[in-house]
């Protein structure tokens, strides 16, 4: 008796571990993305950028693998970094002198390979196609590059063309763009997006990867090929070397930015610092700026978030980068938001709950702080160590549990509870940096 029992839940886990998540949705307010299931779907990505054309089909399935047992749902991948890209088969992407309107088809059958491996994993892809560049080492920017060389109409035929090739998955989101605004490549781009849109299956949202500190919207604001938009930035205190541009917002910054935008659609951390070394330092950050930029995105209404590391291009050494603790503390994050309602968090953009002590605008020590909407639930982020003051009377309860969370080793430090409706001083551990839950007591306890 106890043997089929036990093969009855087996077979019940089996059914249930079956059912894709995939095609994602966009949720009824158009701020988050829902699964089949009607479950909100955080977007936990890591750039993947090169596993298209680095790895072969085992490899990338040990990739994926990996990622998804640290938490990852979601991974950014290109197409092609550059026109003069090769898979490890010796595959171009196209024919002819890199002509969109020959495109090849085993490099692009390989691509889908892995596509549905990730399927059958539960992850989300998010790929970019043609890739612009941020220093003429893409597909754009100059007329003798492949984007403007080859038209409007092959930039059209080529987006129709990867709209049916791709129509069969479906767990495939698009990015078109790539590290810089459209400017000369802008007629092309539209074109492409226009005849991907017209055959893509409209599951498949499109998005746009603009330079820093520009988001999708700020370029393509009501095109109706736009389905979700990205936010990339780098950290303000250093200008980004590669762009001849001012400093560039915080990550808080520019997703409230977003988020506070008339034309909504769910916002994501597309890019900004890496975990890693690098000769650009500003590209660079260690395991805290990667943590903060995640926290101030959720905190900020943002739908999700992207994890970057020097382990994009998938040099030798791509194992050991995998496992980065910035990585590890990227699955702590999920598992945190995974155990309370985040998709009904509003940022407190008027301090109303936590009133005095968020720090400094437009500085590292910003307190970015969200309010569930029926007030039971308060959660902040304390990217530098000090005390928060907060109205308790803002809250829903009359007795409150406070919960201090440890971003970079996922346990909780400390708990106590609260019975005010006043202003208090709410001061952490010591260490980098802190997260602060406040549940109503009752509804903790249940």
């Amino acid at each position: 008796m106890k043997r089929i029992l036990y093969i009855l839940l087996l077979m019940a886990w089996t059914a249930v571990q079956a059912q894709s998540l995939f095609p994602l949705k966009i949720s009824e307010n158009k701020r988050y993305f829902i699964s089949q299931q009607g479950k909100p779907f955080l977007y936990q990505a890591d750039t993947g950028w090169g596993i298209f054309n680095k790895l072969t089909t085992k490899e990338a399935v040990e990739y994926l693998s990996f990622r998804k047992s640290q938490g990852f749902n979601t991974i950014m991948a290109m197409l092609a970094y550059s026109p003069k890209d090769t898979n490890v088969f010796g595959q171009k992407p196209f024919g002819g002198e890199v002509d969109f309107s020959q495109p090849n088809e085993a490099y692009h059958n390989h691509i889908i390979e892995i596509i549905n491996k990730a399927d059958s994993l539960g992850l989300l892809i998010v790929m970019s196609q043609p890739w612009v560049g941020c220093c003429n080492d893409g597909f754009g920017i100059t007329p003798e590059n492949a984007i403007q060389k080859n038209g409007p109409a092959k930039n059209k035929g080529y987006g129709q063309y990867l709209g049916k090739k791709f129509s069969s998955c479906k767990n495939l989101f698009w990015i078109l763009g790539g590290d810089h605004d459209p400017k000369g490549d802008r007629e092309c781009l539209v074109a492409l997006a226009e005849g991907l849109y017209s055959t893509a299956p409209k599951h498949q949202l499109i998005t746009f990867h603009a330079s820093p500190s520009h988001s999708s919207t700020d370029l393509f604001q009501y095109s109706p090929w736009l389905g979700f938009s990205f936010i990339y930035t780098y950290w303000r205190e250093k200008p980004h070397p590669a762009f001849i541009s001012d400093l560039t917002p915080h990550v808080y910054e520019a997703a409230l930015r977003e988020w506070s935008k008339s034309d909504i659609m769910p916002f994501v951390l597309g890019e900004s610092q890496y975990e890693g070394s690098g000769a650009i330092s500003n590209d660079m950050g260690n395991p805290q700026i990667v943590r903060r930029q995640a926290y101030w995105t959720m905190l900020c209404g943002g739908a999700g978030h992207a994890y970057g590391s020097d382990i994009w291009n998938f040099q030798s050494n791509w194992r050991e980068i995998l496992r980065y603790p910035g990585a590890y503390q990227m699955g702590y994050l999920k598992e945190f938001f995974d155990q309370i309602p985040w998709w009904t968090l509003v940022p407190d953009v008027r301090h109303q709950a936590v009133v005095s002590g968020y720090g400094d605008w437009s500085k590292s020590n910003y307190v970015t702080t969200a309010v569930s909407a029926d007030k039971k639930l308060m959660i902040s982020y304390i990217p530098e160590i000090r005390p928060v003051y907060v109205d308790f009377g803002y809250l829903s309860g009359n007795s409150f549990k406070c919960t201090w969370f440890d971003p970079a080793t996922g346990k909780t430090a400390k708990e106590f509870t609260v019975s005010t409706k006043n202003v208090q001083k709410v001061g952490p551990p010591y260490g980098e940096d802190w997260v602060l839950m406040v549940r109503d007591a009752s509804l903790a306890e249940q």
